[in-house]
């Protein structure tokens, strides 16, 4: 909090004050700070409809600084950015985003036509769209769907059309979306499926690297010798966890489960067998 009135007292007399210029000037950027690298990352995903909002706050912010220390927001696109290196452009999802955000505010019901990446056809369901969620640069909803009678995950990518329902429904008090995805590796809940714990053992060169970011909410990690590392972690599914790994290459090794090591051996495999193919 920053104390905008000051109260002194000279020979007797009390004085108000405004508080010191410069501490509320740092308040200022600082509240642009955050706006800022709000607006660049969200710039990096390519969604207009979540970009207008940030963009008009970041104006509203930027009116707060004196036209003297105006020369401070210079070069802010050059200062700060976001490399946007593999980035996922929503441009073209623009309309379904729009509808979906309205939703999940104003708690309305909604018909989506899904496309999963594991069936031939798209699929229909009414949902109640509870969360939007950015994980690795693309988004996704938590949605209780109607016909399935449970919260599932669904890709906004895959999402091929939104219709309005007039009707609403009551946010659950008990929903809580980061317990959704308890022992999960990423964001994929394994609906009734056994926790076992997978083990990676990892090159000394990726300690840093792989130590220093929260993979999993229960990572454990022991070294080994001087040359190996070990990660420990309870899952209850590979949806994510083997395209992990297998980033690594050689850097990393699955020791346990073996049917998660079966697993890999057998994507290695076929990565191979498509590179004799063009021998």
């Amino acid at each position: 909090n920053v104390n905008i009135i000051c109260v002194t007292r000279d020979n007797g007399t009390e004085k108000w004050i405004l508080s010191i210029k410069d501490e509320l000037e740092a308040k200022a950027f600082q509240r642009m700070l955050s706006v800022y690298v709000s607006m660049v990352m969200l710039r990096s995903i390519e969604a207009e409809v979540l970009q207008d909002g940030i963009k008009e706050l970041w104006q509203i912010t930027s009116e707060q600084i004196s036209p003297s220390e105006k020369w401070k927001l210079t070069n802010f696109d050059r200062k700060f950015r976001c490399s946007g290196f593999g980035r996922k452009s929503y441009a073209e999802k623009n309309d379904v985003l729009e509808e979906i955000i309205n939703a999940i505010i104003s708690q309305r019901k909604i018909e989506i036509t899904h496309h999963a990446r594991d069936r031939k056809k798209p699929t229909t369901h009414i949902i109640h769209p509870y969360t939007l969620l950015l994980h690795r640069d693309s988004l996704y909803i938590h949605a209780f769907t109607e016909g399935h009678r449970q919260v599932r995950t669904f890709s906004v990518d895959r999402i091929l059309s939104v219709k309005k329902k007039n009707e609403r429904f009551r946010y659950p008090d008990r929903f809580d979306p980061d317990k959704l995805t308890d022992g999960s590796f990423g964001i994929f809940e394994a609906r009734d499926g056994k926790p076992f714990n997978v083990a990676v053992l990892f090159n000394e060169s990726l300690r840093e690297y792989i130590t220093s970011r929260n993979w999993h909410p229960k990572q454990r990690f022991t070294k080994i010798n001087d040359r190996y590392f070990r990660m420990d972690a309870v899952i209850t599914n590979t949806y994510e966890f083997i395209p992990w790994v297998l980033q690594f290459g050689s850097d990393a090794m699955v020791l346990e489960p073996d049917f998660v090591r079966k697993a890999i051996q057998k994507e290695l495999q076929k990565n191979l067998a498509n590179y004799d193919k063009m021998n």
